[in-house]
């Protein structure tokens, strides 16, 4: 069914949204009836490649921001955008880009991903990522450990505008959506700490740069736990 509330992008409806809000269901129809429905994960490639809804692209919402042009150039054919987080930021992010840029017949997966298994539907890998042990350090510990190791590199996930918004000092910005594709810049020789916003994203990025043989730390609770270390709370 189609609701016109706001939980696909984590709080309260105030006005109707400028696209179309689906649930699961509503959406595996859709991709039944038109196998041609494109249908959009909005997060990085590492991740959608990991885990997606069979069938569905790779299209990071920092990607659709910077060109929208990378969406058809038919602004009346119906889009589709999920991605991993039940508040679907990301997926509204993407959404918001494509209205602005025209489009007129956009949706948005309620609830995203989790919605899509909770209804029992099934998911696909197309280049699965081996787990690792990626440890993790608090952000007390972390502040003792850049004045003491010289080895340690701090890589920052996060979007360029977020990085620029602020960062710990010293951390390198090689955003998630852009990481599959440009990993090979990061020196070889250093031991890396993974910061994102919150923690939730830095387990997959480190097990992928693990993989391609980097030795990986996280910051447990991102960029977050750092400013309220940082704020003394």
């Amino acid at each position: 069914m189609f609701t016109l509330t706001l939980a696909a992008c984590g709080k309260p409806a105030e006005a109707p949204l400028p696209w179309k809000v689906i649930d699961a269901p509503t959406l595996r129809a859709m991709m039944a009836s038109d196998k041609d429905l494109l249908v959009f994960n909005t997060m990085s490639e590492i991740e959608c490649l990991d885990h997606r809804i069979p069938g569905t692209k790779c299209l990071a919402c920092e990607e659709i921001e910077k060109n929208v042009t990378l969406l058809p150039a038919d602004k009346n054919r119906d889009l589709v955008f999920y991605c991993e987080s039940a508040q679907c930021y990301r997926s509204c992010r993407g959404a918001g880009a494509a209205v602005k840029a025209g489009y007129t017949q956009v949706h948005v997966l309620d609830r995203g991903m989790p919605a899509w298994k909770q209804a029992g539907y099934s998911m696909e890998t197309v280049e699965r990522i081996p787990r690792g042990s990626i440890p993790s350090v608090r952000a007390a510990d972390l502040s003792r450990m850049i004045a003491e190791r010289k080895d340690l590199l701090l890589v920052d996930l996060r979007s360029e505008s977020s990085y620029r918004e602020g960062h710990v000092e010293g951390a390198v910005n090689f955003p998630l959506y852009r990481l599959s594709r440009n990993y090979a810049e990061i020196p070889m020789d250093r031991t890396l700490v993974l910061l994102d916003d919150r923690g939730f994203r830095t387990f997959l990025a480190g097990s992928y740069l693990e993989m391609k043989g980097y030795k990986v730390m996280r910051l447990f609770g991102g960029m977050q736990a750092w400013q309220e270390m940082a704020a003394g709370k």
